[in-house]
């Protein structure tokens, strides 16, 4: 314990040594604010104070050596043994302390003492750090009452918030301090435990069935600020990279669970039925939950250790459950009251839905908590893509929305504070109790909200659809699907709460193809995200899943449409429908069969090829729409959805036939695995973006003005200052240096390959490696071989080469394009003698009709139309002329 390090000598000297009248003068002085203590200064230029006015012998004291003894003091009774008003007489110092500071700037004696003393500054922080710690102790020996509770959460506060008195006001200030004391560590633990407590006590009082009046509901209003603004002070400093890291390697809180139970007790903090119309308890407890839920965010994306390996190395993985299911809780609730658009209420209630799928979003991406979601939280995404259409678009593919969350920080007032909880043990009691200001810091714009919320959906599909060989267990393979799948059967307004009215789903009958024609608007609808809000990757993934859907659903329908041929005749099939057997992937054969491809690109490794040509994704939308068309066409026609038919088990049961053996082999997985080593790396955690375009923007045009600032560590210190002012998130001059270095290897290796590139699109990306590119062009460039491995044909052409494709009959550009092959057959086409070029078609003029636009060469292999195409190589792969080509 802290207290064993200050001797029991030292205490009773202290306590000897301190003037008899010190103890009168903080209890009468610390009820005057700083304005009072002010204007008497002024008036007496000894410096010297009267703090018993109006009894017969005034006396006074000298501030300068008042403030010198103070904290010394104050240690020295928290050390001694318990007594009744001891916590009141310290909570009394510290509000005075605090008034104290206030007025340095006013007076020069004060700011020499105060700030300028080192020892004394050491001495004010052992003693917030005693205090916590003591605070933050297991105190089961003298039970609580209301009123020393509220006593022990304002304390807990005060403490924390009179650093800004004597250090800064500057969080960034304080983390540098903080973390070169040597008892950093203790203070970090004892200061999440001390809010732990003062949220247990608060939870306590909630659940305590009472006839309420209007002094208790205030008790529990105040109750509620001080604790969130206890809490808010560990957010903020868990803002920095440097502390979180700090948190994330002490064992106490991580490896013991001690930030989990803090995140479990607030999660679980309930509104009984006598505070359901208290709209500021209400508030305070939604934004303690959205701060917590971003603290934990913080604390699993750190890079300085594996926080949940951690806690499960030390055997509390059922803690980080407990989390998990608090967190698919307050998805269900968030997504239930996004399906319908509510008024924002009048009191900001915090980030908390978006904070649960930013939370969501990273441990859905951790192998110790996936396969919980898997089970879970793909029946509650099925039942929102169950909604009708236009409920659809109006939560997930807008940007403009009726409602958004609000978040907002409180502004916490100590002297206020300590003055409320003080007068209840005094014969100064108020009646009316204190109110905070709140400070709104929305500093996302609505389309900004709506786009973070819609792109969180897509990476929480990604990550639980994408299988990882050799850290993933093969029963997991296409599991989430088969969830998702199976949770279309439940009725989705008992997945989805009612809290609103209003809200509608797609028919039973009409579900499958509901559900298809959702995906199909959100594929669409996240091809604007991209590369802000998201990472081609994450929609590589999403389309693998919808195309995964639309051929399961497609063989569920033949299935259906083959039952009532059998149930119209009678039971009696013919030759040719006894040859039509169900199609069953468990099969070697079937493995075997190069035209039975229903995983497609599941795996990881799969999807990294396909990123090569990740402008198709043009195409792929255009597809998309019309596949949209054609399913909303002829849903009308069909009874029952097949999805919604048979039992769950048999639905289940059917799937897991059909994808067991949907990939063609360990063989296939083992090669790629070898061709991309770092994989399991990546998966395990995936880089995110934290600087935004304003943010690119400003650093690009300073980079023009010197290039070579990676090299000067005060301008990396500057901008890393000033880039934190545009954004969410603080930019350390580390992750500035690292994003330096990394965009200058990436252009290196561009230069290397293709010659002098500029860099027109910065990623943003803090993490250890660029993102790639987003224009086709730039991904023809990376897949140009080199110059000796494919020598240039008379006519010019080069494999890799940027083409754009003439329809000289009507004196039109069609569209623009790779070369992929230059020589040899293709499909019975001799390339050379012909005078053609196999390309691969990347953007066509008029999108809109490309499907059924008919392609020279055609044939029943390659196809007839670009649609056909596409069909055949998932990709618009044609025969060109090459004089119908520029380049």
């Amino acid at each position: 314990m802290f207290g064993k390090k200050i001797d029991k000598a030292i205490t009773a000297s202290i306590t000897a040594d301190t003037p008899k009248h010190l103890v009168a003068a903080v209890k009468s002085l610390q009820w005057r604010n700083s304005l009072e203590m002010h204007k008497i200064l002024k008036e007496h230029e000894d410096f010297c104070i009267c703090y018993n006015p109006g009894e017969e012998s005034p006396k006074k004291i000298n501030v300068e050596k008042m403030v010198g003894m103070l904290p010394l003091h104050l240690v020295a009774v928290l050390m001694t043994p318990e007594r009744d008003d001891k916590f009141q007489y310290l909570l009394s110092g510290i509000r005075l302390l605090h008034t104290l500071c206030d007025l340095t700037s006013r007076h020069p004696k004060l700011e020499q003492v105060l700030l300028d003393d080192v020892k004394l500054s050491g001495q004010m922080i052992d003693l917030v750090i005693a205090t916590i710690v003591v605070l933050g102790g297991n105190r089961k020996e003298r039970c609580y009452l209301d009123h020393e509770s509220l006593l022990d959460s304002t304390l807990v506060a005060s403490c924390l918030y009179l650093l800004h008195g004597f250090i800064s006001p500057n969080y960034q200030d304080l983390v540098q301090v903080l973390l070169v004391h040597p008892r950093v560590d203790v203070f970090i633990d004892a200061s999440f435990g001390a809010v732990h407590n003062a949220v247990r006590s608060l939870n306590k009082k909630l659940l305590t069935r009472r006839r309420l009046g209007a002094s208790s509901v205030g008790a529990v209003s105040f109750h509620c600020q001080q604790a969130e603004a206890a809490l808010q002070f560990l957010h903020s400093l868990c803002q920095h990279k440097l502390f979180r890291d700090r948190v994330a390697k002490n064992k106490e809180l991580c490896g013991n669970g001690g930030v989990l139970m803090l995140a479990q007790s607030i999660l679980s903090l309930a509104i009984t039925p006598e505070y359901v119309g208290e709209v500021v308890i209400i508030a305070s407890i939604s934004r303690m939950k959205a701060k917590v839920l971003s603290i934990l965010q913080h604390l699993f994306e750190a890079e300085s250790v594996s926080f949940l390996d951690e806690v499960a190395r030390a055997g509390n993985l059922h803690l980080a459950k407990t989390i998990a299911s608090e967190v698919l809780k307050l998805l269900r609730v968030g997504l239930s009251i996004a399906s319908k658009g509510t008024a924002s209420p009048q009191y900001p209630m915090g980030f908390v839905l978006l904070n649960a799928m930013r939370l969501a979003d990273v441990l859905t991406d951790d192998s110790n908590l996936r396969s919980f979601f898997t089970k879970h939280l793909s029946i509650v995404l099925s039942a929102v893509f169950c909604l009708s259409h236009g409920d659809f678009l109006s939560m997930l593919c807008s940007s403009e929305l009726s409602s958004r969350e609000d978040d907002a920080t409180l502004d916490y007032d100590l002297f206020t504070s300590a003055g409320w909880v003080l007068s209840v043990f005094s014969s100064f009691s108020q009646s009316v109790t204190a109110q905070f200001k709140l400070s709104f810091q929305n500093n996302l714009t609505m389309a900004s909200y709506a786009h973070q919320r819609t792109s969180l959906v897509i990476k929480m599909m990604a990550n639980l659809h994408c299988f990882v060989p050799n850290l993933c267990k093969e029963e997991d393979r296409n599991s989430f699907i088969k969830n998702f799948m199976s949770g279309m059967q439940k009725d989705p307004s008992s997945i989805l709460l009612n809290i609103l009215p209003g809200r509608s789903y797609t028919p039973v009958a009409e579900r499958g193809n509901g559900v298809w024609r959702n995906l199909c608007s959100l594929l669409l609808h996240a091809q604007s995200l991209l590369p802000n809000a998201l990472i081609a990757e994450d929609l590589m993934l999403l389309r693998v899943f919808s195309d995964q859907y639309k051929e399961l659903l497609a063989e569920l329908e033949k299935n259906e449409v083959q039952t009532k041929d059998i149930q119209g005749t009678g039971g009696n099939l013919t030759a040719k429908q006894q040859r039509k057997k169900p199609l069953n992937l468990n099969n070697e054969e079937a493995s075997d069969n190069s035209d039975v491809r229903v995983e497609g690109a599941t795996t990881k490794q799969d999807v990294n090829e396909e990123m090569e040509i990740v402008e198709r994704l043009k195409e792929r939308d255009a597809d998309a729409n019309n596949l949209e068309t054609s399913g909303s066409d002829t849903s009308s026609n069909r009874g029952k959805s097949p999805v919604d038919r048979g039992e769950d088990g048999e639905l289940v049961q059917n799937m897991s036939k059909r994808f067991k053996g949907s990939v063609s082999g360990e063989a296939k997985e083992d090669e790629r695995a070898e061709a991309y080593p770092d994989f399991e790396k990546q998966r395990k955690k995936r880089k995110r973006s934290i600087m935004n375009d304003d943010q690119t923007g400003m650093i690009e045009k300073a980079l023009a003005a010197e290039p070579d600032m990676q090299r000067n560590a005060a301008s990396i210190q500057s901008w890393a200052d000033k880039l934190s002012q545009e954004g969410s998130e603080v930019i350390t001059a580390s992750q500035l240096k690292n994003w330096l270095n990394n965009r200058k290897a990436k252009l290196a290796r561009a230069n290397k390959q293709t010659g002098p590139v500029r860099d027109n699109n910065s990623s943003g990306d803090l993490a250890e490696s660029p993102g790639e590119e987003n224009t086709w062009q730039q991904a023809a460039s990376s897949r140009t071989p080199k110059t000796g491995d494919n020598p240039m044909r008379p006519d010019g052409l080069r494999q890799g080469q940027q083409v754009t494709l003439l329809d000289k009959e009507i004196g039109d550009e069609i569209g623009k394009g790779i070369v992929l092959s230059t020589d040899g057959e293709w499909y019975g086409l001799n390339l050379e003698t012909r005078k053609l070029c196999v390309v691969d078609v990347m953007e066509l003029r008029g999108s809109d009709l490309w499907s059924t636009m008919t392609i020279p060469y055609g044939s029943d292999d390659v196809g007839r139309t670009f649609g056909e195409a596409k069909s055949r190589f998932g990709v618009m792969r044609v025969a060109w002329d090459v004089n119908k080509l520029q380049y």
